[in-house]
């Protein structure tokens, strides 16, 4: 069995993009990726990695300490209200119960400690309203690049 990890040439290119999209500073970007690392099934395992292997650069780093407390605080408490769409509401529920069983907010809280966040504080409030969108999460395979 080969044991060279093929996350560099599989997730690298996501990882690229989540920075880029970082980067920009948009909010639409932090609520997506923030969903991402909180219930994706696996895109958390390649970030950690990646970090593991000091192959993310000290800006992307900043980016993501950024982006890492909200996807903990989507493990904590649901937002209120739902804007009309309790579907979308139910599916978040859905999402936070599945990833909580699978032990999501300690992986998290590895790596928040990984990149030097403090960990005895991190949120657990409602998340603020804008990430009470639920976007399409990454699967158990990376996107294919176009």
């Amino acid at each position: 069995m080969n044991d060279e990890p093929t996350w560099p040439s599989r997730w690298g290119p996501v990882l690229e993009r989540m920075f880029a999209e970082l980067g920009s500073g948009s909010a639409r970007a932090q609520a997506y990726w923030a969903q991402q690392l909180a219930f994706g099934p696996v895109f958390v395992h390649a970030v950690a990695l990646a970090v593991r292997a000091d192959a993310i650069s000290r800006s992307d780093r900043e980016l993501l300490r950024q982006v890492l407390p909200f996807a903990q605080s989507m493990l904590g408490a649901l937002p209120d209200g739902c804007s009309g769409d309790p579907a979308g509401l139910r599916l978040l529920a859905y999402r936070q119960a599945q990833v909580l069983a699978w032990g999501r907010r300690r992986h998290l809280t590895r790596l928040a400690a990984r990149l030097g966040l403090e960990t005895s504080n991190l949120p657990s409030e409602p998340v603020p309203r804008r990430f009470q969108r639920p976007y399409p999460l990454i699967g158990w395979r990376p996107p294919e690049p176009s």
